[in-house]
């Protein structure tokens, strides 16, 4: 029993060396993110090896690797760990190992990226919050630490909306990684807000709207900067909203174009004869009506919707 248990214990131990005997070769990442603490060789290679020792201890800066080095690196740790000297072959190009180990608050996020776009704006964004403001939408953010990072394609004019900016680090004047960072974008724009509750169909007033500066990340809603009094509410608006320009029209009694019955007494007798009306007009306006029989052209007074009175001159 005592020998069966010896050979079990000596095989035990030398599984890492037969493992690494029958295949001693691996392929060198082009590129791999790592974070504190133990670098072991499988993060940064495809090595599935029984022996997986530690290569670095808290980076904290990129790491160039090159086959070469990588092999004369993990033979010296193995030939000290086992007493045996191997020869590993490593295959692939130049690595690098990028130490995910900085983070920055989203204040120090949205001021980067403010000054860059400043930079990079034609006409100048002026301070943040004074025509636009931005906000990431990421509390902290973590970068490669030992790099450059750097604002990429901010372009020439800013548009409100959600948007990725791209980020890229570099070392050593290369660009060794990128990264998409979300943020929104929201646009100062001026519009008349309802002050209280507009029920459909109802003509504006002074007292209904009043002109607001407000911020907004909707850049597809047009909202009407032009007075709105006296247009009618299409529908029907709750306090303390703004108002958008496909949402007021101003509405006629009669509009241009639309057929009306004209109304005249003569005597004591009603006549009444279909017209077409050559302007729009509200209620107690004069308007040019055609005679649709005689092709001639009369003026007369709206009464109500699609009614004219002709009055005794």
């Amino acid at each position: 029993m005592k020998i069966w248990i010896s050979i079990l214990l000596s095989l035990v131990l030398c599984l890492p060396l037969f493992a690494n005997k029958d295949d001693n070769r691996l392929y060198l990442k082009p590129k791999t993110i790592v974070g504190m603490g133990e670098v072991r060789l499988s993060e940064f290679t495809n090595w599935k090896g029984n022996w997986n020792p530690i290569v670095f201890r808290n980076v904290k800066t990129p790491i160039l690797l090159s086959p070469e080095s990588l092999s004369d690196m993990i033979t010296t740790l193995y030939t000290k760990e086992f007493g045996e000297g191997i020869s590993f072959q490593v295959m692939g190009k130049e690595g690098i190992l990028l130490p995910k180990t900085s983070n920055v608050s989203k204040t120090e996020l949205e001021e980067s990226l403010w000054k860059a776009l400043s930079v990079a704006s034609q006409n100048g964004l002026g301070e943040m919050g004074e025509n636009f403001r931005i906000q990431s939408e990421k509390e902290s953010f973590p970068i490669i630490s030992g790099t450059s990072p750097v604002w990429r394609s901010l372009g020439r004019s800013l548009h409100a909306g959600k948007r990725l900016f791209p980020l890229d680090f570099y070392f050593e004047g290369k660009l060794v990684h990128s990264e998409s960072v979300p943020f929104l974008i929201e646009e100062k724009k001026k519009a008349y807000f309802t002050t209280k509750e507009i029920p459909a169909k109802t003509v504006l007033t002074e007292n209904d709207v009043e002109l607001r500066s407000f911020f907004s990340a909707d850049s597809f809603r047009e909202f009407t900067e032009e007075n709105p009094v006296g247009k009618t509410a299409l529908n029907g608006f709750l306090p303390d909203t703004a108002i958008e320009k496909k949402q007021v029209r101003t509405l006629h009694t009669i509009e241009r174009g639309q057929e009306v019955e004209l109304v005249y007494t003569i005597g004591n007798l009603l006549l009444k004869i279909k017209t077409r009306a050559l302007a729009s007009g509200n209620k107690g306006e004069e308007i040019p009506l055609l005679n649709l029989a005689s092709q001639k052209t009369i003026r007369a007074r709206v009464q109500n919707e699609g009614v004219c009175l002709l009055e005794e001159r």
